[in-house]
């Protein structure tokens, strides 16, 4: 098995155990703490099976070559007019695709809110 998914496997049974055994028996603000504890576990176990990072590199590499672009120059880029849907033709159906894998990860319920499915 490879580290990954060993990691993917612990937090899963982590969250399991916090949602099945652990939060029934608190109350207050103990359940609230255990809930958003296990909120992060959640959003933990979607970003290791998640698109993000891929998403991410498919975003930069076509326009700063593999592996050398970051969001913070492509912000910066945009703002001052150095990439541009002129100049990069696919940039915002790629920018839609990394917003949406990063929602996926942090807030898949206002996907679903909106109807977006990918």
């Amino acid at each position: 098995m490879h580290r990954e998914h060993r990691a993917e496997a612990l937090v899963a049974r982590a969250l399991a155990t916090l949602r099945d055994e652990i939060l029934p028996t608190l109350s207050g603000d103990k359940r609230y703490a255990g809930s958003m504890m296990a909120n992060a576990l959640e959003i933990a176990l979607r970003d290791m099976q998640g698109e993000s990072d891929a998403a991410e590199w498919a975003l930069l590499d076509p326009i700063y070559g593999e592996g050398e672009g970051s969001m913070a120059r492509l912000a910066g880029d945009i703002r001052s007019g150095a990439v541009s849907e002129a100049s990069h033709a696919k940039l915002v159906e790629n920018l839609r695709r990394h917003v949406v894998a990063e929602l996926k990860v942090r807030n898949p319920r206002f996907l679903k809110s909106r109807g977006v499915t990918g």
